[in-house]
């Protein structure tokens, strides 16, 4: 009888521990699916980021893109606020009303032109005196003219150049070459005038 308690003590002894070794065994295993859920989650989630990023990287530099074109309507804003420069208010003895100094006249004209492109027209067309500014009356200076053709050329700077030939009864056949900064919101950094059929104007 005594053999017989024994063996029933040992065989649920033995059902026991089986019972804990098999539940020990299915818990990592357990923990690893889930790992494993967790990280195909993770993966995902970072795999939808890195496209959203890209996404948005792609969108940006296309609005850069877009932003460093030299439009037609700039171009020609850039152009006619520059010739606007020599049309300033001025009084019956040609001083210019509101500005008393060519440095004056230069730094309100920074976001058109630099101050390299525009000072030697600001020293033709303007004479500094102790009692202010005064213009020099003489004609506009040689310019684009809108509605003719012209060529349009990018730089390896990004730059643009645009360049023009016209026929005027006042100065004749000229070509103007004016370049555009593609790194200053396009402002006009540099003006030229060529020789327009093997001639050179003295301009300025």
């Amino acid at each position: 009888m005594k053999q017989y308690k024994f063996a029933i003590l040992i065989t649920t002894f033995t059902l026991i521990l089986i019972g804990l070794l098999l539940l020990s065994y299915q818990s990592p295993a357990q923990e690893n699916d889930q790992t494993i859920t967790q990280n195909q989650g993770y993966r995902s989630v970072q795999s939808m980021e890195k496209s959203v990023v890209m996404k948005e990287d792609t969108v940006q530099l296309d609005q850069a893109i877009k932003q460093q074109e030299l439009t037609e309507d700039v171009m020609l804003d850039k152009l006619e606020a520059f010739i606007n420069i020599f049309l300033q208010d001025i009084d019956l003895e040609y001083k210019v009303r509101g500005i008393s100094t060519k440095a004056e006249l230069i730094e309100q004209s920074t976001e058109i032109v630099s101050q390299e492109a525009l000072q030697p027209y600001v020293d033709f067309y303007f004479e500094e005196v102790d009692n202010g500014l005064y213009v020099v009356p003489t004609e506009l200076p040689p310019w684009f003219v809108p509605g003719n053709p012209y060529e349009m050329t990018q730089l390896d700077n990004g730059n643009v150049v645009i360049e023009q030939e016209n026929e005027i009864e006042l100065y004749g056949r000229y070509r103007v070459r004016i370049e555009f900064s593609a790194q200053e919101n396009w402002r006009i950094v540099k003006i030229e005038h060529p020789p327009a059929n093997g001639e050179r104007l003295d301009l300025i």
